[in-house]
């Protein structure tokens, strides 16, 4: 670092020195030197006078007017763009200022000048001058704001971009993906691509999905099944119960009738994509435990009875299978599962009726093949019912009063048309003589069961569970031989 510093200190010691052996040069030059500094500090002065003044402009109308008018009015903020063109503005309002009366020379030929450079420089960066203009017309159009979800289309739909709109600025439009990455799109390229705003005119979005069915599966199932898996993941801040959704026929294709699933989200709330998913996998969950499955092409030639293609909740063959997948049976064999079936009564309810009463005295559980209920129970004492649960194709309830022969602790009301087995004493009867062990397998089901409802298990470690677990089983199976004394 010495060494850079060499030259410049000697030539500084030339001219100090020559400086030094002529004093009166000295005295003239200090003082040319002191009214130079006075013209400089006064130069300076004003001009800084000026900026703090547009800095002091700048500064109030983003807190008076940005942050508590506007923001306050539209709830959302102000694009960093239009608080970048304003400050621009105001600032270049300053340097004419400084420039006319600091300096006092005309404007208008720097002005002129200004002109003749700026279209050279146009030309050359017209690509980004595209894109500014294009971010002013998009902040005038107002199509869509900061924390809008927004998608913008592509040419094939497998490459459309969702995302939460985080930034406009002066030349590129910033989005926030459901993979929470950032995507950067050009303004010029925003200002003409087709934009899909999610959150306007209202904040509730409508979104639709299709399933296709087989032809031999009725209009009416197929509607239920739909209606009731897509009710079935209404949620606060996730798919709305209001407006409720709906399934509809759309048309007939080569695979079988076409239906459409429309549903409410707010997508500030659930974004698109994740509604979407969700309704889906619930839709798909629904109809396996219903025994049918999507339409796919058909290319096969039989000559024979042709291949079962979906289950049918009324055969006794079916219902078997059925009744397999259900977790309070999934431990029996074949032959117990028969004994069972004989003993089902598939039974239909229509919307809003009661499978069950809270109170009243039964001795058989039930099986939701279709549809979407309802539990109801008085969790305060107070004599009002509160919803405490809802039941999906594939669950039981129920089965307290028809291992125990207790009174029925909750009512359960249908949401949606259902379809459901009615399973009662005497078929459980006959599968116990047949089966005694099963009993216990039953009683340790049931107690698993009830102790997950409860979520007992959170916070007890893994051995006291267990504990709990067997000394449950234990009371539920002596509840059992009480209820069908005689059997064991």
């Amino acid at each position: 670092m010495a060494r850079r510093l060499v030259a410049p200190l000697l030539v500084f010691a030339l001219f100090a020195g020559l400086a030094f052996f002529r004093s009166d040069l000295t005295a003239q030059f200090g003082q040319e030197a002191l009214g130079q500094t006075r013209v400089v500090l006064s130069y300076v002065l004003q001009i800084c006078a000026w900026l703090a003044s547009a800095w002091l402009v700048n500064r109030l109308l983003h807190i008076f007017v940005w942050e508590m008018l506007v923001e306050r009015a539209t709830g959302r903020p102000v694009p960093r763009l239009v608080k970048d063109i304003v400050a621009t503005v105001i600032f270049l309002i300053a340097v004419t200022g400084i420039v006319s009366f600091v300096f006092e020379r005309s404007v208008t030929g720097i002005w002129a000048a200004s002109g003749a450079l700026g279209i050279v420089i146009g030309f050359a960066l017209r690509s980004m001058i595209l894109d500014v203009f294009s971010g002013i017309a998009l902040n005038v159009d107002d199509a869509y704001r900061i924390g809008d979800w927004i998608m913008v289309h592509q040419r094939t739909a497998d490459v459309h971009i969702v995302g939460r709109i985080l930034e406009i600025n002066w030349r590129t439009t910033r989005l926030r993906t459901t993979h929470n990455n950032l995507v950067v799109i050009p303004n010029s390229v925003m200002g003409q691509a087709i934009v899909t705003n999610y959150m306007a005119p209202t904040p509730v979005s409508r979104l639709e999905l299709y399933f296709t069915l087989d032809f031999s599966v009725p209009t009416e199932r197929a509607i239920r099944v739909l209606e009731s898996a897509t009710k079935a993941v209404c949620r606060p801040k996730g798919v709305l119960e209001d407006p409720r959704p709906k399934a509809r026929v759309t048309r007939v294709n080569d695979l079988g009738i076409e239906y459409r699933v429309r549903y409410w989200i707010v997508p500030a709330d659930l974004s698109p994509n994740k509604s979407r998913h969700i309704v889906v996998t619930s839709v798909l969950e629904h109809l396996q435990h219903a025994g049918l499955t999507l339409a796919y092409p058909k290319r096969d030639v039989f000559h024979t009875e042709m291949p079962q293609r979906h289950l049918d909740s009324a055969s006794a063959e079916d219902m078997t299978r059925l009744l397999g997948r259900i977790e309070l049976f999934s431990g029996l064999e074949g032959d117990d599962l028969s004994r069972l079936v004989h003993g089902l009564v598939r039974r239909e309810y229509r919307k809003g009726e009661a499978l069950i009463t809270a109170g009243e005295e039964g001795d058989s559980m039930f099986v939701l093949v279709e549809g979407l209920v309802y539990v109801y129970a008085d969790v305060r004492g107070e004599g009002s019912e509160v919803k405490v649960a809802q039941i999906v194709p594939g669950q039981f309830f129920g089965e307290m009063s028809l291992l125990t022969g207790e009174r029925r602790s909750a009512t359960v009301t249908t949401v949606t048309d259902a379809v459901a087995y009615e399973l009662g004493k005497d078929a459980m009867t006959e599968l116990f003589r047949a089966r005694p062990a099963l009993a216990e397998t039953i009683s340790r089901v049931v107690a698993e069961r009830k102790l997950r409802n409860e979520e007992a298990g959170k916070a007890v470690s893994g051995e006291d569970l267990e504990d709990q677990k067997r000394s449950l089983t234990g009371e539920i199976l002596g509840r059992i031989r009480s209820f069908f004394r005689g059997v064991f």
